[in-house]
């Protein structure tokens, strides 16, 4: 017969046991289980070809979602008063509290898939997009409406830095971009160019000025790039989502948001 210490004993090692057993063996499952895959939700599909729109960047990533916020509430009014033909009114009277809001719920209650303008987020550190949805919108063309020097109201931010329009993109991969390249700048040859490249973070090692630059030369003419006096400036934005073109009649300063 046991004595009671050996009883005390047999209970404690038994229970020190299970404690150290993981749950799934007492269960009877010996296979680790797989973690389930996040949904990044609608705007963050991996599709990544044809995004049309405009990058935002701030000082801070909260900036340049508060400047994609910004930027989003002042498209919705401003552009539609201008596809309206409503400018001049547009220019005489202040933006009042009451507006924004509207806009801003509107949004909210509208369908993602049928709005015009649709925030997808961050795309990289202090870098937000922007989704232009409609068709007859090209990002570069509102862009100088709303950016160039001769906007009767032009878009301020106190938190966006920069306004890059994307009127085409494609993956970061070279072929695809020399594709999107021949599709977007042949129709300009001849024209006074500049290139704008930027390569925000995570956009590094896919498509490089040397090839934008080279890309901008076939297309457009070595002969026809112009620093001081282009017409036209070729926007190449690259970050790990995708790389963007635009064909913006503006000077590489107006892209840049007062905040007053």
């Amino acid at each position: 017969m046991l004595s009671l210490g050996q009883v005390l004993r047999l209970l404690l090692n038994g229970a020190l046991h299970a404690v150290a057993m993981p749950k799934r063996q007492q269960e009877g499952d010996t296979q680790p289980k797989k973690r389930k895959k996040k949904s990044q939700g609608p705007g963050h599909d991996d599709d990544c070809e044809g995004e049309r729109g405009f990058l935002v960047t701030g000082m801070t990533c909260q900036n340049a979602l508060r400047g994609l916020k910004d930027l989003r509430l002042w498209l919705e009014v401003e552009a539609e008063l201008a596809g309206t033909g409503s400018t001049d009114e547009a220019a005489e009277r202040p933006q009042g509290v009451a507006e924004s809001l509207d806009a801003e719920l509107a949004e909210l209650r509208s369908d993602p898939t049928q709005r015009r303008f649709l925030t997808v987020g961050m795309v990289c550190k202090e870098v937000a997009f922007l989704r232009s949805q409609h068709e007859a919108d090209l990002p570069s063309g509102l862009a100088k409406k709303f950016l160039g020097p001769s906007a009767k109201r032009r878009f301020i931010s106190r938190f966006a830095d920069r306004v890059l329009p994307v009127d085409g993109s494609t993956r970061p991969k070279l072929e695809s971009f020399k594709s999107l390249a021949e599709g977007m700048l042949s129709g300009h040859k001849g024209r006074p160019w500049r290139l704008l490249y930027e390569a925000f973070r995570g956009g590094w090692n896919t498509i490089s000025k040397e090839d934008a630059m080279e890309a901008c030369k076939q297309h457009l003419g070595p002969d026809s790039q112009s620093v001081s006096e282009p017409e036209v400036t070729i926007v190449c934005t690259v970050q790990p989502r995708f790389v963007g073109l635009a064909v913006a009649e503006l000077d590489i300063d107006c892209l840049r948001v007062d905040d007053e």
